[in-house]
């Protein structure tokens, strides 16, 4: 059976000279790291969730058990773990475990299903799916069901293992049947080096088949210990709050769980979000710092925050998606802290932030500066490099060194022939060097964070019988940002519902953040000149006929 591919590197060998010479890059991997906070202070407190509490001892323990469970399935390196699980202590310690073997850690999101699970876990090959056992999420959905349907159907899927269930075959039972002695000796000889690919994070895809985007361990180790540490003040005394969700991979994941357990601090993860179980949390482990996305941060504000024991909270990490400027007012304020923003892409890396230090109005309205290790170039529609003050697509390289897993169409839409990234936003720089989106070339909704693209849910939807034609398009939100509206055209005397819609929808097992939340029906879709769909207008006509339903 032929194994994944290896992803294609971004970097050329004067690149990755670079990155050491500046001293972004080293040898060590996350797990050498990882494993020397633990021998240093073994006892000190790693990483929590809602049913444990795991030291650094324990974390580098566990790893390496799991790590010989992979092994032992069959997991060679450079295959990558697909891993469903919600936020929990098992996520750092499954990839910690890849890490030791060579493997690639991909966490999926529990709220995704069989239209997007079955097309990713076929591009990348993964040979193992983790997912939650009986009991193991508070969810009432047959993850193992599911996970047993795709492993018939794609012979590279070989092995299926719940977790979390307190049952003999879950991987957790497995690990702890494993020999401390039998586990170094097993991945002794397979530690891969410090720039090998370490993690896929995983998003939706153009074509309906989700993105696998793949970072190196010194990609992570750049982006978080030598720009988010200092940019967010963090130290070894810091406790991180992740309230976005951590089987994502990616603002839920990195920033509040993988960065503190780098610097040897320690991590609280959300398994299930709430505002008010956020802001419990928060108070319960003294948090001094969280991350969540913006729609999270909306949804705090409604809660009692001045009565809330906030005294050790000083900072607010936020990715995913645009933060309006009120709400990071009105949190620093009411919270007592500063808020800082990370811009960029799963696809692409990070090219700016902010810094608490930063004045109130560079951390409110701007995305900040350029980060080390990266250039950051505005192009025009003619593909010219922008002067100061103007405005263009954001493009940069050296964000993360390799593109897609098994993906090579989705290679050549974001990368070009000199690997800079094309992000598909529009920016403009202001004298000081700090970035403003202004807007997005790309055809793509952003709900709360969440990337919903247009062309997968029409080719769905147009399979309705009551659907002539349709476009999906985005529509302003004060909480979300955007939410997804299908403007329809009907067939002749069946015109579909907004609930038969989405119904139909959820029987082809579309994920529930992307169903179109409003249904506009019109005689014809507006076009132009080519002939193609005019989205603009498309946009500007479901407004309108949402906005006269309202009044």
């Amino acid at each position: 059976m032929a194994r994944t591919q290896r992803p294609l590197p971004l970097r050329d060998d004067e690149g990755v000279s670079r990155m050491y010479e500046l001293g972004l890059w080293d040898e060590r991997t996350l797990a050498d790291i990882v494993d020397e906070h633990a021998r240093t202070d073994p006892d000190k407190l790693a990483v929590i969730d809602a049913r444990s509490r795991v030291s650094y001892g324990e974390l580098g323990e566990l790893s390496l058990r799991l790590a010989t469970v992979l092994h032992g399935l069959g997991v060679e390196p450079g295959d990558p773990v697909a891993v469903q699980l919600p936020g929990c202590t098992l996520l750092p310690a499954l990839h910690l475990a890849c890490v030791r073997i060579g493997a690639l850690f991909m966490p999926l999101s529990t709220a995704w299903r069989g239209a997007e699970l079955r097309p990713l876990l076929a591009a990348v090959g993964a040979p193992v799916l983790v997912v939650p056992g009986a009991g193991g999420i508070d969810d009432d959905f047959d993850f193992l069901g599911l996970a047993g349907s795709i492993r018939d159907e794609q012979p590279t899927l070989r092995a299926v293992i719940p977790a979390r269930s307190g049952n003999a075959d879950a991987i957790e039972a497995l690990a702890a049947a494993v020999t401390t002695r039998q586990a170094v000796d097993e991945v002794a000889g397979l530690r891969a080096s410090a720039e090998a690919p370490v993690l896929v994070m995983s998003s939706s895809g153009t074509t309906g088949t989700p993105k696998a985007a793949v970072w190196g361990g010194n990609d992570l180790k750049a982006l978080l210990l030598h720009n988010v540490v200092p940019r967010l003040r963090l130290t070894a005394d810091d406790v991180a709050a992740g309230l976005a969700p951590a089987g994502t991979g990616s603002t839920g994941y990195i920033f509040p769980v993988l960065t503190p357990l780098l610097l040897g601090a320690t991590a609280a993860i959300l398994e299930r979000w709430s505002p008010q179980a956020a802001l419990d949390l928060i108070v319960a482990e003294g948090a001094t710092y969280a991350t969540a996305i913006p729609t999270q941060m909306v949804m705090l504000l409604p809660l009692g925050l001045e009565a809330a024991d906030l005294s050790r909270f000083t900072r607010f990490n936020n990715a995913g998606a645009p933060l309006p400027p009120s709400t990071a007012r009105e949190l620093e304020e009411r919270m007592g802290c500063r808020v800082q923003s990370i811009y960029g892409s799963t696809d692409g890396g990070v090219p700016v932030m902010t810094s608490v230090d930063d004045e109130e109005q560079v951390r409110r309205t701007t995305v900040g500066s350029v980060c080390a290790g990266v250039e950051v170039k505005l192009v025009g529609a003619d593909g010219a490099v922008l002067l100061s003050g103007e405005a263009g697509e954001v493009c940069w390289r050296a964000g993360k060194s390799y593109g897609y897993l098994n993906q090579p169409a989705y290679d050549a839409a974001a990368f070009d022939a000199e690997r800079w990234f094309h992000s598909g936003d529009v920016g403009r720089f202001d004298d000081d060097g700090n970035l403003r989106i202004v807007g997005r070339i790309k055809d793509m909704i952003l709900r709360g964070g969440t990337n919903i693209f247009p062309a997968e849910i029409e080719h769905l939807v147009s399979q309705h019988p009551g659907v002539a034609d349709v476009a999906v398009v985005g529509i302003p939100d004060d909480r979300l940002g955007e939410r997804a509206c299908a403007v329809v055209v009907p067939v002749a005397g069946a015109p579909p519902d907004l609930a038969g819609l989405c119904a139909f929808l959820r029987d082809r097992e579309v994920a529930v953040v992307k169903l179109p939340e409003e249904l506009v029906l019109v005689d014809a879709l507006p076009t132009n000149a080519g002939g193609k769909i005019d989205k603009a207008r498309v946009r500007e006509t479901a407004v309108e006929e949402l906005q006269a339903r309202s009044a």
